[in-house]
């Protein structure tokens, strides 16, 4: 069994479910594998909303109890809802689990299902912050409540965010360690007490704590000090007959939630000693005990986690995603696996899974990436798996996505952006480098049938069509658009944008490639490009200081101003700047570099810079529809 469905109206970011289509539909919706189910997305998108809904509806193992208050209610435009739902449904149930949960079954054309229903309603929405709630089963709520021993079956097992792990397996009073060892299954033997007196043996933890407790009683300094107590001052407190006699022992029952709860688990350093370790390995520590809890559950053991990579260093982040992968997929001899939940900000996580196991929230709403769900197709999917990595994940993350070739792109799009005031970091966008042609294979990640993922995509690439009068030795393979009617250019561009759809929109350069165009847009642009490719060649081979920089800068600078006087025009200009970066002469992630360098000190508006780039930047600091 485990947790399929869950649906949630007018709970915290999640709206309320449209009425006849006439308003949008702003619930909770989503669905969840019996795997891992990775929840990713920017902040403040309903992640942690999503998780706290499950913990609302189904309770936790931990003892700490969530408080449902007015704040867990939906704002909207019209004020704040006085009552929110949450409705949880399991599927897959074995035949023992549908004989533990006969009476609260529901019974459908795919088989029968347990759904768990969570109603709260303000009672005072205006003066105070009670709240009634109840707990039934159901889809609509209207079946049987649901029970104590039930609900105990159903509870999740929750790792909140930035935890304090090493405080979690201290000993003392209601400790989570007691509480894991306590349903660990050879632990259940432990509760007898088998302490014999007269042989003075114990083995089971009860008895060792009651044979402990017997001798530190009979100990003679214990003894001692007990009687000078009732001696020499107690029995002077006697009034009449009254008997007054003081006892030495230990502190509470020898019961075996007693004896877990003076249990503690820490690091073994190697040395016989103790020594305080990190934050990062007592999380996994932490993470260990819990998935102990579990893997002996036999009843929808479900576990919930926020952010697993806080206080992990990224191998170690893969290291834990390998062990709830294997948890997941269940153990041999194992009846079924761990059902895994977890929201994550890192690009570390969100590469190490396929990306059919993530669900990406965006303003309020979930989108499943699972095939069926998105345009990728298989071959796209097994294309993720190889190339998705760590740098090209951050596009789960981000408001909005510039997809580009190269490094060149990657290094001076963000600059040239900040330069006419189109900040990428004040837009949120990732610029996503695939290295190559391929730019749909990212891009369709975002698109698919019906409600659009509210993310931003632009594609940037080059036209690749040589522009009039380029030289015969800077031709290559590409076609001249001298030799090309309109409609062959028109059906050129036209195949570079055929994967555009929803939010993905594809940006094609006016002449070239996005060195040209720079180059060719204007003469401000064509002195930073000349100046950025002049200081390249000069880069190879070691970094120039400030000074030679400033000598090269010049140069270019007044080479342009020469040209400008000769009358060259920008076309031509244009050609003889990006000739080195096509005869492979410098670099043009290293001229690249440069540029954004020089665009630090130079004035410069949209006017400046090529008409594709100005619409790129435009669709990407926007709003998606």
């Amino acid at each position: 069994m485990y947790l399929a469905h869950l649906r949630a109206e007018n709970f915290r970011i999640f709206g309320p479910a449209g009425q006849d289509g006439a308003d949008p539909d702003r619930s909770l919706r989503v669905d969840f594998g019996p795997g891992t189910t990775v929840l990713v997305g920017e902040n403040d998108s309903g992640k942690t909303a999503i998780v706290d809904a499950i913990r609302v509806c189904l309770l936790t193992t931990a003892a700490d109890y969530y408080r449902v208050t007015k704040d867990d209610f939906h704002v909207g435009c019209g004020g704040r809802s006085d009552t929110f739902s949450i409705t949880c449904g399991f599927r897959g149930l074995s035949s023992e689990e549908k004989g533990t949960f006969l009476e609260l079954l529901t019974t459908e054309a795919s088989g029968s299902a347990l759904y768990v229903t969570f109603r709260a309603q303000l009672m005072d929405p205006q003066r105070s912050n009670r709240v009634s709630v109840t707990t039934r089963t159901g889809p609509d709520g209207k079946g049987p409540a649901l029970d104590g021993a039930a609900r105990e079956l159903l509870k999740a097992t929750y790792l909140r965010p930035l935890r304090d792990a090493e405080a979690e397996l201290r000993s003392g009073r209601g400790s989570r360690l007691s509480q894991i060892l306590a349903s660990y299954p050879a632990i259940l033997k432990e509760e007898n007490d088998d302490f014999n007196p007269e042989t003075d043996t114990a083995d089971t933890l009860v008895g060792i704590l009651r044979r402990a407790e017997h001798h530190i009683t009979s100990n003679a300094a214990v003894a001692a000090a007990r009687d000078d107590i009732n001696t020499n001052y107690l029995e002077k407190f006697s009034i009449g007959s009254d008997v007054l006699r003081g006892e030495i022992g230990v502190a509470g029952d020898a019961t075996l939630a007693r004896a877990l709860e003076r249990l503690e688990l820490t690091l073994f350093a190697g040395t016989g000693e103790w020594t305080r370790r990190g934050l990062g390995y007592n999380n996994a520590l932490f993470m260990a005990a819990e998935l102990l809890l579990l893997g002996n559950s036999e009843t929808a053991p479900l576990l919930l986690i926020e952010e697993p990579e806080a206080h992990l260093h990224p191998q170690l982040q893969t290291r834990v995603m390998d062990l709830l992968y294997e948890r997941a997929a269940g153990t041999a001899g194992a009846a079924a696996g761990v059902q895994v939940i977890l929201t994550t900000h890192s690009p570390n996580l969100a590469s190490a899974v396929p990306v059919e196991w993530l669900t990406l929230v965006a303003r309020g709403s979930t989108f499943n990436l699972a095939p069926g769900h998105t345009r990728l197709d298989a071959g796209d999917y097994a294309f993720l798996s190889r190339f998705l990595d760590v740098t090209k994940a951050n596009l789960f993350f981000a408001r909005s996505i510039a997809v580009v070739e190269g490094d060149a792109e990657a290094l001076l799009l963000p600059a040239l952006a900040q330069a006419v005031g189109r900040s990428f970091n004040e837009s949120g966008v990732s610029v996503v480098n695939v290295g190559h042609t391929g730019l749909f294979r990212y891009s369709r990640i975002f698109q698919r049938e019906g409600r659009q993922i509210p993310v931003t995509v632009a594609c940037i690439r080059d036209r690749d069509l040589l522009p009039d009068g380029t030289p015969k030795d800077m031709r290559g393979e590409l076609p001249c658009v001298s030799d090309m009617t309109a409609d062959q250019i028109a059906a050129h561009v036209d195949s570079l944008t055929r994967g555009d759809d929803g939010n993905v929109k594809t940006f094609v350069s006016d002449h070239w490639t996005l060195e040209y165009d720079l180059a060719a847009a204007s003469w401000t642009m064509a002195r930073v490009m000349h100046q950025a490719v002049r200081a390249a060649r000069a880069s190879e081979r070691s970094w120039p200081d400030a000074e030679r920089l400033a000598e090269l800068d010049a140069e270019a600078a007044q080479e342009i101003e020469e040209w400008r006087a000769e009358g060259v025009n920008r076309p031509e200009a244009a050609l003889r700047i990006y000739r080195p970066l096509k005869k492979g002469n410098a670099s043009k992630a290293i001229a690249a570099q440069h540029a954004a360098r020089l665009l630090k000190s130079t004035p410069l508006t949209e006017a400046h810079i090529p008409a594709y780039l100005r619409r790129a930047f435009a669709h990407l600091c926007g709003e998606p529809s």
